[in-house]
């Protein structure tokens, strides 16, 4: 295998991608409902068999009222929960993949497909709508926004269903009654040509892509609270995206006109960060982006073979920020990273889904981009 499929070939391909999601919400389901999925495990009890006890359960409340459904969805917090999703929370995606690489005014107001998952009867069941950049722009900004960027190699599909397992985690590991929205920035990176030709055509989509990013969020209301968060190539779109929101540019691609340039700083969760470790610094490529930061929560693995072998990327054979953490960068931004080595829970793993189920990385994640999380940071 050469060092191009190490460094942007996902571990576990889609289909197991799948899979993963899947088990995570049926581990949270069965919790919900009392049952220790661990425990179930031991005895020997697969997912085959722990997803026919979920079949079960869930059958046991669908022949009852409505209200008989909404109490079958409330944990022993007290939290309520429909196919896993809360009915205060909005969940929307942002589909740049028909924009071609332009990150002008008039093609994101043409060219962006907005989705919502929708609540479609008392009960709360969802299912994916059309919507528009005016409705999502008329949103409350005083509940918390989460953007999730996604990888390399994640189709339209495959964005949704890791967007959502991001969002179950996030609540299944810190979310009390806290309203939030969650967006799920999907760029153009499903699987083109040969691995070398794959590797190419990403790298140049991610500029734009951190572009389109910026532009989105300057068009959102300046006084929302946002927190952004990234995995692998999602990590390099979400630091260009601050980069130009601080007035930077990305090989020709920038902000010619600003609507809120005075925006409050966002906490930045980057894992397995797939960008050079000194593009962070000042004059760097990427140096405008820590200017926009509040807190950031670098969740690394020094095991990861695209980590350890990011420095073959190019001539000048750079260390990834994934790997150890940022190079060449003043105190003042490196005050605002925190650098956690997940090495030891994950291993030679380059894989979102094994990020997920590190319980502990997941309360650090909603800590940094809840708002109940952030006043506990800010008051540290």
């Amino acid at each position: 295998m050469t060092t191009v499929s190490i460094l942007y070939i996902n571990a576990s391909r889609n289909r197991q991608n799948e899979t993963a999601v899947r088990s995570m919400e049926m581990t949270a389901g069965l919790n919900r409902f009392g049952f220790a999925s661990d425990r179930l495990a031991e005895r020997g009890m697969d997912w085959t068999w722990r997803l026919f006890l979920a079949t079960l359960l869930a059958l046991r409340f669908v022949g009852g009222s409505a209200a008989t459904v909404t109490a079958a969805g409330v944990d022993p917090g007290g939290i309520r929960f429909c196919n896993g999703i809360r009915p205060q929370d909005e969940i929307v995606v942002i589909d740049t993949r028909a924009l071609c690489g332009s990150c002008t005014r008039e093609s994101c107001e043409r060219g962006l497909k907005l989705e919502t998952y929708a609540i479609r009867d008392a009960v709360g069941y969802r299912s994916w709508e059309p919507s528009d950049l005016e409705r999502f722009l008329a949103f409350d900004p005083a509940v918390k926004t989460i953007v999730f960027v996604h990888g390399n190699q994640v189709t339209a599909g495959d964005a949704k269903s890791q967007g959502l397992a991001v969002y179950r985690r996030l609540i299944d590991n810190g979310a009390k009654d806290e309203p939030i929205r969650l967006v799920i920035f999907s760029w153009p990176s499903a699987k083109v040509g040969g691995l070398l030709q794959d590797v190419r055509v990403k790298a140049a989509r991610t500029d734009p892509a951190g572009c389109q990013l910026a532009w989105l969020l300057d068009q959102m209301p300046a006084e929302t609270h946002v927190s952004l968060v990234g995995f692998s190539l999602g990590a390099r779109i979400v630091t260009g995206a601050l980069h130009v929101l601080g007035g930077g540019t990305l090989h020709g691609h920038g902000l010619a006109e600003r609507v809120h340039p005075d925006r409050v700083p966002m906490n930045v969760v980057l894992m397995s960060a797939a960008l050079h470790a000194h593009w962070l610094g000042e004059g760097r490529y990427h140096g405008q982006a820590m200017t926009q930061v509040n807190r950031m929560l670098l969740l690394n693995n020094c095991a990861d073979p695209a980590m350890r072998y990011y420095h073959f990327i190019d001539r000048s054979r750079p260390q990834a920020l994934g790997y150890r953490g940022p190079g060449c960068i003043g105190p003042e931004h490196a005050a605002k990273i925190v650098n956690r080595d997940l090495s030891r829970q994950i291993g030679s793993h380059h894989d979102l889904f094994c990020y997920l189920g590190v319980r502990s990385a997941m309360a650090m994640t909603w800590e940094y981009t809840s708002l109940t999380g952030i006043a506990a940071l800010a008051g540290n």
